[in-house]
């Protein structure tokens, strides 16, 4: 039994999701036009006793047939009621369901009977990231299954509708096996997901060995992980990635993306500089597709853009960015970023734009450093009508000397930059299932201070991975100067990771400001930073990232070492 090795054909071959859902409402409110249940409904037959599965069920108020969506929320969180009525009041009937099962504080959840207790993510141990003793007997076939019976809850309840599904982060990865095991769906969007779950810890590019495989490997990778599902997708697919998710090798995901099946329409964006979420242009991309497929609008879905990195005939180093010629470009971005293996890690800034030639292809210098071994290059497009998509994360090696490299510096950030280099703080408090940005304002902006100087702020708070790029590294014994502008008394704290050993620690500083219209300007030593045991910060040697965070608006400009 330990040796079968079940593929996603043999895994789901005869799986049957026929036995009728019986829904049990529990509770039911209307809101602004938005009728939202809190339902109960059976799932699959274990042996001893049924899946009794929670979820919130969400429809336009009116009784009028719309198209109906399924979104999974990541594996330790539930539905979120917030994110359902935003869909439905798009038209849509949604159904978001718990399949994380019994969990701390939680009364609502999903009943897994014993046979099966690992299902519960609180208590799945070695079944969520292993195929013990087949792929069967995981916490992935449990949560995929219970979706299963979640398209035939609205099967029943939207007769005739078009069905979707979101999964998000471990929900993106149970989309893609139903999106290969379900004939029923139009179209599923995994948002910061894309399989490679055995190889977490191992980067793409990183030196830390190939996966040492074995059966149970064997087993994980052909039934479990989300790439061997990828191949047999029977409905069309968005991928909806982050560059700098710290759960998920960035430089994997087209992996992904180009085994999905070729007979599927498909596409794929990166939110630049995001961690583990995605933007509002990711988010309207959702929107388009959801609306092509499940509403049957005329949408122009753009393939992703296509990126070499070469040699220029002045000897720079450059990518070149070819478009989808179905459809009309607005603008085009290439991020670039250096040697870092890790990335989560990566500070990836804009790259200029050295000329378009006359075939549409569109060439961006890359400014490396001079001291620098490999070059990573992405790039992302959008087009009139409003869809937006990217291309795969270029590298080359660097063998030689390009007439455009650059010298080590040690400005951090500066103003004149607006916006490059740094990625949003992200916590699950100010984002709707720990994945979208609540509201449409933009995430990081400018702030003009006194003397018509800008700076930057976000109120997720800001990361700044540049302080571990080798160009700005600092010498031994340097200080952090930077200068802060915040109109109202407020407190800041900017906190240094460090990474050594494989471990992370966080050391902290909070600065009080006494508001008015200055800047002030502020210099740090290592020895300002305090962990949580009020141990100092050794140096900034070792530092991973750099962040900032204020509970009112600090403006930040000129971060530099001295």
């Amino acid at each position: 039994m330990a040796n079968i090795l079940l593929t996603p054909i043999t895994l789901w071959s005869g799986f049957d999701d026929s036995l009728p859902v019986g829904e049990f409402v529990l509770r039911e409110r209307e809101e602004d036009g938005a009728l939202l249940r809190a339902v109960r409904f059976g799932g699959r037959e274990a042996g001893d006793g049924r899946v009794n599965i929670f979820a919130l069920f969400g429809r336009p108020a009116g009784g009028e047939s719309c198209p109906a969506l399924l979104i999974l929320p990541d594996a330790s969180l539930t539905a979120d009621e917030q994110l359902v009525l935003r869909f439905v009041r798009k038209g849509y009937a949604v159904l978001m369901p718990d399949y994380r099962g019994e969990w701390y504080g939680c009364e609502e959840h999903t009943v897994y009977p014993p046979s099966i207790e690992y299902a519960n993510k609180a208590k799945a141990g070695r079944h969520f990231d292993h195929a013990d003793p087949t792929a069967r007997e995981t916490s992935w076939y449990e949560w995929t299954a219970l979706a299963r019976y979640c398209i035939r809850f609205l099967l029943e309840n939207c007769p005739g509708a078009k069905v979707g599904v979101v999964g998000l982060k471990a929900g993106g990865d149970i989309a893609f096996q139903l999106a290969a095991t379900s004939g029923e769906l139009a179209c599923a969007i995994p948002v910061c997901a894309g399989g490679w779950r055995a190889y977490r810890g191992l980067n793409k590019f990183g030196e830390a060995g190939e996966l040492k495989m074995d059966d149970e490997r064997y087993r994980f990778l052909a039934g479990t992980d989300a790439q061997a599902y990828a191949q047999h997708a029977k409905c069309p697919v968005l991928m909806l990635c982050s560059t700098n998710d710290e759960n998920f090798d960035a430089d994997r995901a087209f992996d992904t993306f180009a085994r999905i099946n070729p007979e599927m329409e498909k596409t794929f964006y990166f939110a630049a500089r995001y961690n583990g979420c995605i933007g509002n242009t990711g988010l309207n991309d959702l929107d388009l597709f959801i609306d092509k497929y499940l509403k049957r609008r005329e949408v122009f879905i753009p393939s992703p853009a296509e990126i070499v990195i070469e040699e220029d005939g002045d000897e720079e180093l450059v990518a070149r960015v070819r478009f989808d010629g179905n459809g009309e470009v607005t603008y085009c971005e290439v991020f670039m970023a250096e040697d870092n293996a890790d990335s989560a890690s990566r500070d990836w800034s804009r790259c200029p734009l050295k000329r378009e030639e006359a075939d549409g292809a569109q060439i961006f210098r890359l400014d490396a450093y001079e001291k620098a071994s490999r070059v990573f290059a992405f790039a992302k497009a959008k087009y009139s009508c409003g869809f937006a998509v990217s291309s795969k994360i270029a590298v080359k090696r660097i063998e030689k000397r390009y007439a455009n490299f650059t010298h080590a510096s040690r400005v951090l950030y500066s103003s004149t930059a607006k916006f490059d280099s740094f990625v949003i703080d992200r916590s699950p408090e100010n984002l709707l299932a720990d994945c979208f940005l609540i509201g449409d304002s933009l995430p990081v902006r400018m702030i003009q201070g006194p003397c018509g100087i800008e700076g930057i702020y976000s109120s997720y708070g800001l990361k700044l991975y540049r302080i571990n790029d080798i160009r700005f590294r600092p010498k031994e014994g340097a200080l952090l100067k930077f200068d802060l502008y915040g109109k109202e008394p407020s407190t800041i704290t900017i906190s240094v990771c460090v990474r050594k050993g494989g471990a992370e620690e966080r050391f902290s500083c909070n600065l009080r400001l006494s508001g008015g219209e200055v800047w002030s300007a502020h210099v740090l030593n290592a020895k300002d930073f305090k962990s949580a045991e009020n141990k100092s910060l050794p140096g900034f040697s070792e530092a991973k990232y750099i962040a900032f965070s204020s509970a009112s608006e600090v403006a930040i400009n000129n971060l530099l070492w001295l």
